[in-house]
């Protein structure tokens, strides 16, 4: 693939993944906005009890499989069938599996109720195993204008069950029945649209040698995403249950911009580099690009949001849930880091090194252990401080091992990242007294959103900015066409 070419193509699916993510977070915002104020803290504290299983189970279902077939130059028929069978065995042993675990589950936490609802709430794993490969597929062939149809659509079914639910007063089912509501549909999709079919035999042999790459990012999937759900499990167990339901808003919330910016650019770069692997020179071009690229959307929009964080929150959702601010923010600030760590994550998984990634874990898990015996019964405020550190803690380990395997050196990688944060923090101090001067919080928040886009743009501009340069030159070619 030729460089234009190549440029074309990430291009186009860069701009279908974002309008994919755009899409999705904003109307589950905004859905979230009026389940929030219908249902109470306490319901959003029992689905949180839940959810280092449902994370768990999910990287499970997985196994670092979907990562294999695209990370492989040549997968088979044989390959794709046999993931596919795996990975419906998986989805439902562990159904039945935490289905039966449910009463010690409710025991632990003493909330008879997580019972019933782990029955309905974990039915997702198995459902979304049934298009696991469908969507591989069409991600490998980076065909985001499809997934974003697909995703865009079952979102939309999955968000209108859930606000008939929350009117008509089903209070914390609304929120098990959704996720099992959108994994009903996108799979139900993904099949409508993919013309693949299981067809041949199961190979066990396929599945070990695929496992080679997938086992250390499934080890370090699990070991990743245990240690970041853990809070989910302390915060419940230690402290009143109301707390948990903000840092669970909280969370749920910062998690939408995050997750936003990091899956669009990770989802898309993946294949794309991964199709490169072998042109050293031209694959660090394209790293470089792409932490530009992060840096400079990323950044202001999660400063931005750190910084209107009071008047947006106290303007869409009542007084009961104003006390998950600061968890939002706090999360917010974790989350700049998260974001780099994901797309560096990519960059060391394309070099076929899962191994890194793993080791990367390993460190992870210590320094939160670390963080939760040293925030262990402070305010739960102080612990989540806990869980930013390990964040910022694991971001400059994965620079380190970017640095190592790819050739695209720390320094440098800070140098492309600091232009943009420096701009996004000056935003930040020119927006933010703006709330002692407006009282009230629609003007407030709309002043600080137009003004803030206005400086960053304009120091962007003033400063050379070639990304700002090459973002507009995409969104004019793609009106012309």
């Amino acid at each position: 693939m030729s460089e234009q070419s190549l440029k074309k193509k990430t291009a186009g699916a860069l701009l279908w993944s974002l309008l994919d993510r755009a899409g999705q977070q904003v109307l589950f915002f905004a859905v979230g906005i009026f389940v929030a104020n219908l249902l109470r803290v306490e319901d959003y504290s029992l689905i949180g009890m839940l959810a280092i299983f449902t994370a768990i189970s999910t990287v499970l279902l997985d196994s670092g499989f979907s990562a294999a077939l695209i990370q492989k130059k040549t997968p088979t028929e044989t390959d794709y069938v046999s993931v596919f069978w795996f990975n419906m065995a998986i989805g439902w042993v562990l159904y039945l599996l935490l289905t039966c675990c449910s009463p010690l589950i409710a025991h632990f936490f003493n909330q008879p109720k997580l019972v019933e609802l782990s029955a309905v709430l974990f039915l997702a794993l198995p459902i979304n195993a049934f298009g696991s490969i469908q969507a591989t597929l069409l991600t490998r062939d980076v065909a985001f204008r499809q997934l974003t149809k697909i995703n865009m659509s079952s979102m939309f079914v999955a968000s209108m069950v859930a606000l008939i639910m929350a009117f008509t007063g089903c209070g914390v089912w609304t929120l098990a029945v959704q996720p099992v509501a959108l994994a009903t549909v996108r799979s139900s999709l993904l099949w409508r649209q993919s013309r693949w079919r299981p067809k041949g035999k199961y190979s066990p042999k396929a599945i070990k040698e695929l496992f080679a790459f997938a086992s250390n990012l499934l080890g370090a999937n699990l070991l990743s995403t245990t240690f970041m759900n853990i809070y989910s499990l302390v915060i419940g167990k230690i402290y009143p249950v109301n707390q948990l339901g903000y840092y669970t808003q909280g969370s749920k919330m910062s998690d939408m911009g995050v997750s936003f910016i990091y899956v669009s650019i990770q989802s898309v770069t993946f294949p794309i580099l991964s199709s490169i692997q072998d042109d050293c020179e031209r694959l660090l071009r394209a790293s470089r690009k792409t932490i530009r690229f992060t840096a400079f959307i990323a950044l202001p929009a999660i400063v931005g949001l750190i910084v209107i964080a009071r008047p947006m929150i106290e303007l869409l959702l009542k007084e009961k849930w104003w006390s998950a601010i600061p968890f939002f923010q706090l999360l917010c600030v974790g989350g700049c880091f998260t974001i780099f760590t994901a797309i560096n994550n990519n960059f060391i998984k394309v070099q076929g090194r899962s191994d890194a990634i793993l080791k990367i874990e390993y460190l992870r898990v210590i320094i939160t252990i670390i963080s939760l015996l040293l925030t262990w019964k402070q305010p739960v405020l102080v612990m989540v401080c806990g869980l930013v550190v390990t964040r910022v803690i694991v971001f400059f380990a994965h620079l380190y091992c970017t640095d190592r395997y790819t050739g695209y050196r720390a320094y440098k990688q800070l140098y492309d990242i600091m232009p943009y944060l420096l701009l996004a923090l000056l935003m930040a101090a020119a927006i933010y007294p703006l709330k002692f001067v407006i009282e009230n919080n629609l003007l407030l928040l709309l002043a600080q959103i137009v003004s803030g886009a206005f400086i960053y743009l304009t120091g962007a501009y003033l400063a050379g900015s070639n990304m700002l340069k090459e973002s507009l030159e995409l969104l004019r070619k793609r009106k012309v066409n």
